[in-house]
């Protein structure tokens, strides 16, 4: 019983770790479309996306922890600059259509698309 309960806690806990910024994502900016006045050309390096919640977090925190996940996943493919497509608070968490998991005011979901020049 004790290694059951043990192990239920280490999860929680790993379920509450925050998300930290990685020092090649605080270079990624996150924005809600390219800027104009970029002399250089935009390169599309690929579309990424985030899922936040289910747990006892605030939806400001979680949206925190999806953007350092959008700008942590965009660093890794090379790219200065997320543009953030659709977000959704309030998702249904996990799961599609009928299998999705409802009543999740906290879940937070972001789609972008990483570009570099």
């Amino acid at each position: 019983m004790l290694k059951i309960s043990s192990l239920i806690l280490i999860t929680a806990l790993i379920g509450c770790a925050n998300l930290e910024l990685s020092q090649a994502g605080r270079d990624v900016q996150l924005l809600t479309q390219l800027p104009s006045s970029n002399s250089k050309p935009f390169v599309e390096v690929g579309d990424i996306s985030c899922d936040f919640g289910m747990n006892a977090r605030s939806p400001s925190t979680n949206i925190i922890q999806c953007r350092n996940d959008l700008r942590n996943k965009a660093a890794r493919l090379g790219a200065k600059i997320v543009v953030v497509q659709h977000q959704q608070l309030g998702t249904g968490g996990s799961g599609f259509g009928e299998y999705a998991i409802a009543g999740c005011p906290n879940c937070i979901t972001m789609v972008g698309t990483a570009y570099t020049y």
